[in-house]
């Protein structure tokens, strides 16, 4: 049994009235469950005497509503388990049989293992549930053959030598049912480029064994699985098992048993004349001057057996063939011709039975959740409405950034990292959410993450339950972090009487500047990190148009982000050389499947955050938080309407419920250097952060002792303000936890009063008054 015996996810972070959203519910086992669509908000702000005697976390939740809203979901259902498919591969129908194997057949691909000591399935046209058909698969590294009569009785062949870990090999195989014989044949392909190792590494690894195979095939009622093989067919379904971890590249099949002056050209990547060629899928044919961008398998061969990725492997992955002198797939999509397979990938869980819920006018813009309850047990399973497309029903919008969340949806950093504590600075802070998710792979993973094969994750989906992405939810981290931390700017804009819309990432990438045209200012939320070029675009031209946008965050418009074009809730993120990072790609894999461009940092494309924002990345220090001291340019007479209310001596924000003040966690910079306007007013740096709050690698050219908040000055967060052409203004926090000081004392505070300050002057008709 779970943990938690209930939970389940909707099939899109956002939706608008007039339009339906779909909802999926997964019970332990099978039990009523109650559903109810709540509106999500604060009931009041805390008192300064309580925050230093109380988690951030325990008043975060003391605080939060939930309000029911009318909807035609409300209601009673009845749950069951829902089984989600892990693991990537390819399927393949064959319904003509053509890959059947009863008439004898050779098969070939490239293989480049990552566990080769696990069972797992090369390619198929097995039924694991009838013992039918053939595969080609690793058994505890050893390549092997096997065919079954459909009786129970099979004939195998075995390799007598193992793969060795990321080194690529051509491997070989066939059957021959008149001849009654079997034979696999494995041959290195390593060059200097392709593998692990190199040419100074000795490898014995090239072999052909013969046995005997008195049977006939009998095929099994099964597609043909590249990367897997099929543990069952269930009404049309085929449920995969035996998930290969690694590249393919190339995989074929030929009918009848090849000659071994034939298997030479397979070897080296030909095929030879004279031969049927049954089936040849060619995984760089997808490639486009703007990426993939789909889930469709070409097969090059006259029988056309197209397959279709499920669970969304890595693709555009340095093929077998790839030299090193090419960087960029778009350049030589013929050395790109790799498909990484995890067994712990996930696209979409798949669910049955959606409750669909119709978003009517009545329902305003906001942040809201679906409530399911079984007995005991509860899930709240958040979304956003948004205002009718085209319209908006306030002067201000918050931005809710969904990218970032999926960046982080369902990570585990501190239940598999052991140096995340010592990052921290903190102790884990594990709860029963993040302890399902550590024992459960059906959740998926985060792009902070590793697979199961030491990969890093580079994609990330909506269609799963997010499990730390929950009203309630304490980051393990031990503090609010991205969706319930968003939760406090919300709810002192709902407490201090704000009209405001909620727009998300999702909707910026789609809809661009004109989503944030609607609006006289938009507030970022706490923590937007990740970045499509859509979004950088709308951003910028929004604010240099005469657009105002509060920047009440850190770490943000750092890592180049796509969005899947036929699968928007999907995102995909190659980390580059630089960047706090989990995990680095690997040599030749920069370049991002879904929209062709480089990966990495957007400093390393030239588009530094402070050229728009006047502020970017520069540290972290995530265990204590500090306040702000005042700079000259505070005091300069024009900025007078900033400080309204605010003593000429006061620390800003040396305060909060995020770690005690409002400078902390990730934080930016102004920095000329980078792209900074000159004209921008740098109101306040933060002072007093830890030995443990460190400089960013991108922040480093040369390790030295010294770069921690105690010694170095560029260790610091900064308030900076500056207007734009066209009467557009923009103010920059800097830090993460900018909102968690919002909600101190009642709301009585200067963090709170600078904030009011700045957005009644933002939210005004008219432009904002020009400064130089």
């Amino acid at each position: 049994m779970s943990r938690i015996f209930i939970r389940g996810y909707c099939d899109f972070p956002s939706v608008r009235p007039g339009d339906t959203l779909d909802f999926y519910v997964s019970t332990d086992r099978p039990a009523p469950f109650s559903a109810q669509l709540v509106r999500l908000g604060y009931k009041n702000t805390e008192p300064a005497t309580d925050t230093v005697e109380r988690r951030s976390d325990d008043i975060h939740s003391d605080y939060l509503t939930f309000d029911p809203v009318p909807s035609n979901v409300d209601g009673e259902y009845e749950g069951f388990p829902q089984r989600t498919q892990v693991g990537a591969y390819i399927e393949v129908p064959d319904e003509s049989g053509i890959l059947a194997g009863d008439d004898g057949l050779t098969v070939q691909s490239f293989v480049w293992s990552t566990l080769p000591n696990k069972t797992q399935a090369i390619m198929s046209r097995w039924d694991e549930s009838t013992t039918t058909g053939w595969s080609l698969t690793l058994e505890d590294g050893h390549p092997t053959f096997t065919v079954s009569d459909g009786t129970g009785v099979i004939a195998r062949v075995q390799s007598d030598l193992k793969l060795f870990p990321e080194v690529f090999y051509s491997i070989v195989a066939g059957f021959d049912p008149a001849a009654q014989k079997l034979f696999i044949e494995q041959r290195v392909t390593m060059t200097r480029t392709n593998s692990r190792i190199g040419f100074v590494t000795p490898l014995a690894s090239d072999t052909r064994v013969d046995a005997e195979a008195p049977i006939s095939v009998v095929a099994a009622h099964a597609p043909v699985i590249l990367a897997g093989l099929t543990e069952s067919v269930v009404e049309q379904r085929a449920w995969v098992t035996d998930q290969f971890n690694g590249k393919l590249d190339s995989p074929k099949v030929f009918r009848g048993l090849l000659a071994p002056e034939a298997i030479e050209f397979l070897h080296r990547g030909e095929v030879p004349d004279g031969v049927d060629l049954l089936a040849h899928w060619d995984f760089s044919k997808e490639t486009t001057p703007n990426g993939v961008g789909n889930d469709a398998i070409t097969d090059c061969s006259a029988s056309s057996l197209h397959g279709t990725c499920v669970n969304q492997p890595d693709r555009v992955m340095t093929g077998w063939n790839w030299d090193g002198s090419e960087e960029n797939y778009k350049h030589a999509p013929e050395q790109y011709g790799a498909i990484w397979f995890h067994d712990d990938s996930i696209d979409d869980c798949r669910w049955e039975s959606p409750i669909p819920l119709h978003i009517t006018a009545e329902m305003r813009s906001g942040s809201y959740a679906l409530q399911v309850r079984s007995g005991e047990f509860e899930d709240h399973i958040p979304f956003f409405i948004l205002p009718p497309k085209g319209l908006s029903t306030a002067k201000i919008a918050v931005l809710i950034p969904t990218l970032s969340y999926l960046g982080y949806a369902n990570s585990q950093d501190m239940q598999n990292a052991p140096a995340t504590q010592t990052i921290m600075g903190l102790f884990a802070s594990i709860e029963e959410k993040d302890l399902e998710l550590n024992e459960c792979p059906e959740y998926g993973l985060s792009t902070y993450d590793y697979h199961a094969d030491g990969r890093g994750v580079q994609y990330s989906s909506w269609r799963r339950p997010l499990l730390n992405m929950r009203p309630r939810y304490r980051h393990e981290f031990g503090m609010l972090w991205q969706f319930p931390a968003d939760m406090q700017l919300l709810g002192w804009l709902d407490t201090s009487g704000y009209e405001y819309d909620v727009i998300t990432d999702h909707d910026l990438h789609a809809e661009g500047k004109d989503l944030l045209s609607n609006y006289n200012v938009v507030i970022t939320g706490t923590h937007p990190e990740y970045y499509s070029t859509p979004m950088m675009d709308a951003w910028e031209d929004y604010l240099a148009d005469g657009g105002r946008g509060m920047y009440l965050a850190g770490n943000g418009f750092v890592w180049v982000t796509s969005v899947h074009p036929d699968k928007p809730w999907m995102m995909e993120v190659r980390k580059g050389e630089t960047g706090t990072q989990a995990w680095r790609a690997r040599p030749g894999e920069y370049y991002h499947e879904f929209s062709a461009e480089r990966g990495g940092i957007w400093r390393m494309r030239a588009r530094a955050p402070q050229k728009t924002w006047g502020t970017g990345m520069s540290s972290h220090g995530l265990d204590v938080s500090a306040g702000y001291v005042q700079l000259p340019d505070a005091r300069d007479p024009r900025l007078e309407w900033i400080f309204e209310g605010i003593g000429s001596d006061e620390l800003i924000g040396d305060f909060g419920l995020v770690n005690g003040g409002a400078a902390g966690l990730e934080m930016d910079i102004y920095d000329l250097s980078l792209g900074s306007p000159p004209h921008a007013m740098l109101l306040a740096s933060s002072h007093g952060h830890s030995v443990n709050a460190v400089l960013v690698p991108e922040e480093q050219f040369f390790p030295h002792a010294g770069m921690n908040g105690i010694e170095h000055p560029r260790v610091r967060a900064d308030l900076v303000y500056f207007t734009t052409p066209a009467g557009g203004a923009v103010f920059s926090a800097s830090s993460m936890t900018w909102s968690g000081s919002l909600p101190y004392n009642n709301g009585d505070n200067n963090v709170a009063k600078m904030t009011a300050n700045i957005l009644r002057r933002f939210m005004a008709d008219g432009p904002v008054e020009e400064l130089i």
